[in-house]
């Protein structure tokens, strides 16, 4: 019987007690819907405990009201354009990096390797563009976290809120060199299953970089440097099995349906997202999407103001409005449950249509009634 650190469900995976282990004897291994859990060596256990002290589950951290709330984009338009969610992540990465301090976020590597990464020039900071709906592996950086601030470098932390918390947990508080921003998260897929539905749909061949949004539209593209090898639109409802599952929340990690960070009050120093439901009030254009920024602590508006961001203030009730996310974590049901027992049986593909079966067999139909009338009038064309 494994040593238990926390209540299995409620694990994150944020690898704080990967991290802290004097002996190394925690090591991540893929669980349920390979999600990672961390696992014991008995035999190179000396049982301090330090693992169980710092996890987030077992110490929660504080959280808090955001300041304010702004609608806004990078001021830079090929930045705009080629950033999701309007660009916010990457005007905060670029300030830092402006100012002589390093970046961590999650980056899409070769073999389809989703994991955080630290990036300290301008250059790299491309590896962190773009929205991930995977859950990014975080080995040590937490390590590094804390060595480049003993080191004096001012460091940028981006991730899920679950993340941030077991950081902060880690370093038994947050130094004034620390910024943390935590995204509006709606659960976390597992790399496995990402890795599995690429399999499917491309068997063997060779993806170099993954994107799952453009602008404002969610699709997933699987490329080989410029070349789209796979493309799935959203519209297609229940065809891209990943993608569905993610956005029906069948695939989250079983943490994700009891949240504690799916609320208002938020972990970092600014949370950042897509502004959904502005306003009718708002009437200013914005093409390639909106960000969604929450400054949480004076140290976060403070980068926020100092960054190339065009700013328009807006409440925090209406962000939080338009966000279900914002206000409380998905909730299972009996597709998400169907789902979750026949996948390790039957794999992603075949759980997610079995479960979706009936809405499936209702697209099919209206396919076809739609085909038979086209014929008709088709035919009642060539008539006349």
């Amino acid at each position: 019987m494994p040593i238990q650190i926390c209540d299995y469900t409620l694990c994150t995976a944020c690898s704080a007690c990967v991290n802290i282990c004097p002996q190394q004897c925690v090591e991540m291994q893929a669980g349920e819907l390979g999600h990672l859990y961390p696992y014991i060596n008995k035999d190179k256990c000396v049982e301090c405990n330090a693992c169980m002290k710092v996890c987030p589950n077992n110490s929660p951290v504080v959280l808090k009201q955001p300041i304010t709330a702004f609608a806004g984009w990078h001021t830079v338009d090929v930045e705009y354009q080629s950033s999701t969610s309007g660009g916010a992540a990457t005007a905060f990465a670029q300030t830092i990096i402006s100012e002589g301090g390093v970046v961590y976020g999650c980056a899409c590597l070769d073999k389809i390797d989703i994991r955080h990464i630290r990036v300290d020039n301008f250059q790299d900071l491309n590896k962190l563009k773009g929205s991930k709906y995977v859950q990014s592996t975080m080995s040590e950086n937490f390590k590094s976290v804390k060595s480049d601030l003993k080191a004096g470098l001012k460091v940028l932390f981006i991730g899920t809120p679950c993340q941030i918390a077991g950081l902060k947990s880690f370093l038994h508080g947050q130094p004034d060199n620390l910024y943390l921003v935590d995204l509006i998260c709606h659960g976390v897929p597992s790399v496995k299953l990402l890795q599995e539905h690429v399999k499917n749909v491309l068997g063997h061949q060779k993806v170099t970089n993954i994107s799952f949004r453009s602008d404002s539209y969610l699709l997933l593209l699987l490329l080989c440097g410029d070349k789209i090898l796979y493309k799935s639109n959203l519209m297609q409802r229940y065809e891209d099995e990943y993608y569905n599952a993610f956005i029906d929340g069948y695939s989250y990690r079983e943490s994700c349906y009891r949240c504690p960070y799916a609320q208002s009050k938020r972990v970092s120093d600014v949370t950042i997202g897509d502004f959904w439901g502005l306003g009718d009030d708002f009437g200013i254009e914005h093409p390639h999407g909106c960000s969604c920024i929450l400054p949480i602590t004076e140290k976060g508006l403070n980068l926020i103001k100092r960054s190339d961001m065009i700013l328009y203030e807006r409440t925090v009730g209406e962000a939080v409005q338009g966000n279900d996310q914002l206000r409380a974590p998905k909730a299972k049901d009996k597709k998400i449950n169907r789902f979750r027992k026949l996948y390790p049986i039957l794999g992603l593909k075949y759980a997610y249509r079995i479960t979706v079966a009936r809405e499936l067999l209702f697209k099919l139909r209206c396919r076809l009634m739609l085909g038979t009338r086209l014929r008709k009038i088709i035919k009642f064309g060539k008539r006349e």
